[in-house]
């Protein structure tokens, strides 16, 4: 899905969080297959006890339904949440959308962000990554594990310094002087009042 720009709109820069956020699930895949397999190679050995051997028909694809199950939600769920995730910074806004089934897609003009922040761990800072945190009047809004969170957050400045002076100050053109009509009528004040 592509998200919609506005006339003049522009994307300078199309990302996801840097994929050292695959490490976790990554590792709990590995964790639970190593486990389900020496699992189920432990109930099909010889010499098990009587009482486990009457309950194997039932144990065995337990065991096995368990680790998919496990593998599914530590694994799998987070990857595709990772490969669903966008963040999008373009000459007007911030766009972020995310969702596997339904989508969501939030949006932060960066005519709002009043401070950028940088946050990052130390395993962030030897990856180049880390968190961009945009600050507003309403609260702060977080891109996590961006990666080259600091050349993002130098892109955010740039297009933040681009955008049009009207677009700053609620449609108010501070590039050219308004002129001002001074001079009042015979009798009255410049405020149209008459003359004491």
């Amino acid at each position: 899905m592509r998200i919609k720009l506005g006339e003049a709109e522009r994307v300078i820069v199309k990302t996801r969080q840097h994929r050292r956020a695959l490490n976790g699930p990554v590792c709990a895949f590995l964790l639970v297959v190593t486990a389900t397999a020496f699992g189920a190679g432990w109930l099909g050995r010889d010499g098990l006890p009587p009482w486990l051997v009457d309950i194997l028909p039932i144990l065995l694809p337990s065991v096995l339904g368990l680790g998919a199950l496990l593998a599914i939600g530590w694994s799998l769920v987070p990857y595709l949440r990772w490969s669903r995730t966008w963040y999008y910074l373009t000459n007007r806004r911030i766009v972020i959308r995310t969702g596997v089934g339904a989508r969501s897609l939030r949006e932060l003009p960066l005519v709002l962000i009043r401070e950028l922040a940088v946050r990052q761990t130390m395993m962030q800072r030897s990856a180049g990554a880390g968190h961009l945190v945009m600050i507003t009047a309403n609260g702060e809004t977080t891109l996590k594990n961006v990666p080259g969170v600091h050349k993002l957050r130098e892109l955010v400045l740039d297009a933040i310094e681009e955008l049009p002076r009207s677009v700053m100050f609620d449609g108010v053109e501070l590039e050219t002087e308004q002129q001002m009509d001074w001079a009042a009528p015979e009798g009255r004040t410049p405020d149209g009042m008459p003359h004491v």
